[in-house]
């Protein structure tokens, strides 16, 4: 009775492993277009995009749950878009839940409602990793539940005044989003990050205007309780505003929203009128702001929240190793190093779990413990006596 058990045991086992199934695509694969192998998938499958094929105009709803959807060989599997998406929303319209989406180009997204996007984020829970997205109307627009975004590069989205579009839009229906190790420059109008999510980590990231017409570099219009931590931001000559971070401006923020701003390193160069660094508008009277340890470079004021906790910021000249080629290093001698102070802690409470009906508290550090590596990747930031100011650390030649 145990043997039978054992081999019953041992069948179910089989059975499940050999449930998912790995979908090819490309040229002499089973599949032609990616479209091909995600109406044949079932929930769980792994579809495989060859990298040696450029997919055009072929677009998706992806009904299945927890598929892997991966770009495979040498570069990115490139999906590129030279007409009005059929489907109205993106060349992949994600409907199920948990998914992963990796290593593929989203090229030209564009619909009739001038929101087309690259990924058009329907579904639950999603992570998107090591992909790039340009000249889009929207990169990843939606979202629900988590979404994971880390080692992509956003480029060359927006391109629509009405509606203005993005190279990120995460909506109300998103509980987390996480942020991590991008790199996100040059939009046409838009912004470079947007979100509406109820909390953010924004952490470790590039997102820079350079020559774009993009408006804000990061929007959080309805609050949460964000974390900014690590980021090297820049607001350009030719932006359509003259603001890097804007917080709560349309209202409506999410209860227990809080905003913490910790070691990034932002550079304002917007010409004219009175740019801000940060900017803070339609919070409640007794709103927590936290700005600790950032440098900001260029023109303009600080912060406009009087009763924001500073401290171990600096304003001016830091003296980088080279800012004409974004070399954003400490130079020996620079005012910032060794000067930062302990930023504390951020306080917050996960999602409901299932298993127990319990949130889960936390407490995290706000002491950053990576820094961005260009481009679209991150290293450990090191330990070099006192923490410095900025994203990155500087570390004496040997």
């Amino acid at each position: 009775m145990i043997r039978f058990a054992a081999l019953a045991l041992c069948f179910l086992a089989g059975m499940s492993a050999a449930a998912a199934d790995t979908l090819a695509v490309g040229p002499g694969k089973k599949y032609a277009k990616p479209s091909q192998a995600i109406a044949a998938a079932k929930d769980g499958d792994v579809i495989e995009i060859d990298a040696a094929g450029t997919y055009v105009d072929d677009s998706a709803k992806i009904q299945r749950n927890k598929l892997t959807i991966r770009g495979i060989g040498e570069g990115r599997a490139v999906l590129r878009c030279t007409k009005n998406i059929p489907n109205g929303k993106g060349i992949f319209v994600t409907k199920g839940s948990d998914l992963v989406i990796e290593n593929i180009e989203f090229v030209g997204a564009r619909v009739r409602d001038r929101n087309g996007a690259g990924i058009r984020a329907d579904g639950k829970n999603l992570t998107v990793r090591r992909c790039k997205f340009h000249d889009c109307q929207d990169a990843i627009l939606g979202g629900a539940g988590t979404v994971l975004i880390e080692y992509c590069e956003f480029s060359h989205n927006g391109k629509s005044r009405h509606p203005v579009t993005h190279n990120l839009y995460m909506s109300r229906r998103v509980d987390k989003l996480i942020y991590r190790f991008n790199y996100s420059h040059f939009t046409d109008i838009g912004h470079l990050l947007k979100s509406r999510a109820k909390e953010n980590h924004i952490l470790y990231n590039r997102l820079t205007d350079e020559d774009g017409t993009g408006s804000y570099v990061i929007n959080l219009p309805n609050g949460g309780r964000s974390v900014i931590i690590g980021n090297i931001l820049q607001k350009g000559r030719k932006g359509g505003n003259t603001t890097i971070i804007a917080y709560g401006e349309e209202g409506k923020v999410w209860p227990g929203s809080e905003l913490y701003i910790v070691n990034n390193t932002m550079i304002n160069e917007y010409p004219r009128g009175t740019p801000w660094f940060i900017r803070v508008r339609k919070v409640p009277e007794d709103f927590k702001l936290v700005v600790k340890n950032n440098i900001f470079a260029g023109r303009g004021s600080v912060c406009n929240w009087q009763k924001a906790k500073m401290g171990g910021n600096f304003a001016g000249d830091p003296k980088f190793v080279n800012r004409a080629k974004w070399d954003l290093r400490l130079q020996k001698g620079s005012p910032c190093i060794d000067k930062g102070v302990d930023p504390g802690d951020v306080h917050g409470s996960d999602t409901l779990d299932p298993k127990t009906g319990l949130h889960a508290d936390w407490k995290r550090k706000l002491t950053p413990t990576r820094q961005y590596v260009h481009p679209c990747d991150k290293e450990k930031r090191p330990t070099v006596g006192q923490l410095d100011i900025g994203a990155c650390e500087y570390v004496p030649a040997k």
